[in-house]
């Protein structure tokens, strides 16, 4: 058998994420004490325990690098005057779960 661990359902427990877990809100991990090791399963994007991914420090360090530049060198705009309410941010059931539309936007080269 193969058993799977809901991790949706974890990232939106209100027993420990109290407030508006359906809403996009990275300032929840500022000074939080989450234990970013999964001990706790409370966030286990990397999994836990014995089977904790070894590129754990690589994909952050990577995904933080690649952030920053993104925002340093470009200016973000939605195409074709569109609004941001017009923005379909609903989800698709998946592996990843990814996004059911695309997000379509339009990166300015600052530098």
């Amino acid at each position: 058998s193969r058993v799977l661990i809901n991790i949706w359902a974890i990232g939106r427990d209100t027993n420990v994420w109290p407030n508006n877990v359906e809403e996009f809100s990275p300032e929840r991990f500022i000074d939080n004490n989450i234990d970013l090791h999964g001990h706790d399963f409370e966030l286990i994007s990397f999994g836990a325990g014995r089977k904790l991914c070894l590129g754990k420090k690589l994909g952050l360090i990577t995904a933080k690098l690649i952030l920053a530049q993104l925002v340093h060198c470009f200016d973000w705009e939605l195409p074709d005057g569109m609004s941001p309410n017009e923005l379909d941010m609903t989800e698709n059931f998946g592996v990843s779960l990814p996004r059911k539309t695309s997000l379509r936007v339009k990166p300015i080269y600052r530098m």
